[in-house]
């Protein structure tokens, strides 16, 4: 499986988003929407809302949410 994160570098929910996907062997692509308007809107387009915090996760091409979807998401694997 691959998971894209869209995150910040000082969030801290976006470093353990991250850390749990690894753990269970997914692969990781990390996003920087911090600096970017267009990453952004690529997040949004990505998770097909208006979304503005982060992380915000895509798995295998489906928009999974934050830190707490990701984690039911996992659980269920």
């Amino acid at each position: 499986m691959k998971a894209t994160v869209y995150g910040t570098p000082r969030c801290s929910w976006c470093d353990r988003v991250s850390k749990i996907l690894g753990e269970n062997e997914i692969e990781v692509e990390k996003i920087d929407v911090s600096e970017s308007k267009v990453l952004i809107k690529e997040m949004q387009k990505a998770a097909g809302k208006k979304v503005i915090t982060v992380p915000q996760v895509i798995i295998d091409g489906n928009f999974v949410g934050g830190y707490t979807e990701v984690e039911r998401f996992i659980n269920r694997l």
